[in-house]
C-alpha cells in the first residue's frame, strides 16, 4: 500500500507541474502613443515600456534608475534628440531637447521583478498600466492592484488599468499572473489537501496495525502465563 501511495503522489505531482508551467511573454517594442492622456506602462515579465505623452522641443524626466529615452512624433516617428542626464540624490535627472517642437510622446523602458509593478504616480497625471497578454490580476490570494483602479478596458485584447486622477504621493502596486495561474494554485491546495489525506490515512493505518501486533503480542503472552 506505501508504494501504491508514493505512485499516486508522484502522479498528481507531474500533472500539478504542467498546470504551473508559465510561458515567458517578451515585451513589444515600439508600441505608439494612442491619444490617452496620462502616462501608459504597457508591461511584460521583466520589463514595461512607457509612454509619457510630450509637447514641446525640452523635456525633464527625473527616474529612479538609467535608461534609453527616445522621443516619437505624433505620427510614431522617431524624432533626433540631445539627452543630458545628472545624477543627484539616488535619481538620474534628464533633460531631453530636440531641434523641432514635438506633438507626441517620449518612450523609456522601467525594469519590473517578480510580476510585480510598482511606480510612483504624479499627482493629477492619469495612469494606465497595461498587463502583458495573457494575465490578469485581483485574485485574492495571488494578488490585486493597489489601490484600486478607476478603470478597467481592454487594450489591443489585454487588461488595462486606469487611475484617472492620482494623489499627491500615490504609489501604483500591481501583482499580475497568468490567467490560469488561479485555477493552478487552486488544484495544488487540493493536491496538497489530498497528499495530507493520504499521509493521515498511512499514519492511521500504521497505528492500527501497531495495535493488532501489539494486542497480538499480549494476547500470546497472557495465554502462556495461563498455561504456567
Amino acid at each position: 500500500m506505501d508504494d501504491m501511495n508514493r505512485e499516486i503522489g508522484y502522479r498528481h505531482l507531474m500533472l500539478l507541474a504542467l498546470f504551473i508551467v508559465q510561458v515567458t511573454v517578451p515585451i513589444s517594442q515600439g508600441m505608439e502613443a494612442d491619444g490617452f492622456n496620462g502616462t501608459t506602462y504597457i508591461l511584460a515579465r521583466s520589463e514595461a515600456e512607457v509612454i509619457v505623452p510630450a509637447n514641446g522641443s525640452s523635456f525633464n524626466l527625473t527616474l529612479p534608475f538609467k535608461s534609453d529615452i527616445r522621443l516619437f512624433d505624433s505620427q510614431g516617428v522617431e524624432v533626433p534628440v540631445e539627452t543630458e542626464v545628472n545624477f543627484w540624490r539616488g535619481s538620474y535627472q534628464y533633460q531631453i531637447v530636440s531641434e523641432e517642437r514635438v506633438d507626441g510622446h517620449l518612450n523609456y523602458t522601467y525594469p519590473i521583478v517578480d510580476q510585480r509593478f510598482v511606480a510612483s504616480a504624479e499627482e493629477g497625471v492619469a495612469v494606465r498600466v497595461v498587463l502583458p497578454a495573457g494575465y490578469a490580476t485581483g485574485d485574492t490570494l495571488l494578488g490585486k492592484a493597489r489601490p484600486k483602479p478607476d478603470e478597467v478596458e481592454t487594450w489591443n485584447n489585454r487588461t488595462a488599468l486606469i487611475w484617472t486622477n492620482p494623489g499627491k504621493r500615490t504609489i501604483i502596486d500591481v501583482n499580475f499572473y497568468s490567467d490560469d495561474a488561479p485555477r493552478a494554485f487552486r488544484l495544488f491546495l487540493l493536491l496538497l489537501a489530498f497528499l495530507a489525506g493520504v499521509l493521515a490515512l498511512e499514519h492511521l493505518t500504521s497505528i492500527r496495525r501497531l495495535r493488532s501486533v501489539r494486542k497480538e503480542a499480549d494476547e500470546d503472552s497472557d495465554e502462556k502465563e495461563g498455561r504456567l
